[in-house]
């Protein structure tokens, strides 16, 4: 038999009031969509275009720097990028033991399609946000960022948990 939740007390996490809970669901809506929408009209997953943007932007990294840059899993970024090769969308070019990529004509030219779609999305998004809101936005969300690599070693806690020395073990 389980015990009923009203037994004792318990703390939960209020979903409305929980930060990464609104950026894992606005950040799932947004892959789920927009990876749909890329595949159905220009046959290019969601990673691939991600990949497509930075390197529009920042030509010429390795893929270990376009893994960091995406904070995307490097065995993702090199399938991906293999699949945008034979797509002829990026090319790769060998720079003394590193191999490098740029895009091609046609990677650009489906760049500009993405960058179009892209900014209509984030308009749509932003809507009754003001210029400053969104300056504001962006800062908090770059501070979380800085803030990311403190939230991945947890290991004590979890450790805590296992031999019961946890407050949440009590």
């Amino acid at each position: 038999m389980t015990a009923n939740p009203t037994d004792r007390a318990r703390r939960v996490i209020d979903r409305h009031l929980f930060v990464p809970h609104y950026l894992a669901v606005l950040a799932n809506g947004m892959i789920w969509s927009q990876s749909r929408f890329y595949l159905e009209n220009y046959a290019a997953g969601i990673n691939e275009v991600r990949l497509i943007t930075v390197i529009a932007h920042t030509p010429n990294q390795t893929a270990k720097q376009l893994s960091g840059i995406l904070v995307m899993n490097k065995s993702i970024v090199s399938r991906s990028l293999g699949e945008l090769k034979i797509k002829d969308l990026v090319r790769e070019e060998t720079v003394g033991r590193s191999r490098t990529f740029t895009l091609t004509d046609a990677g650009c030219d489906l760049n500009e399609k993405i960058v179009r779609i892209s900014l209509e999305r984030e308009r749509r998004l932003l809507a009754g946000f003001t210029p400053n809101d969104k300056a504001i936005l962006i800062g908090y969300l770059a501070r979380m960022f800085d803030n990311l690599a403190s939230t991945v070693d947890l290991e004590q806690m979890a450790a805590d948990d296992r031999s019961g020395n946890s407050a949440a073990a009590k």
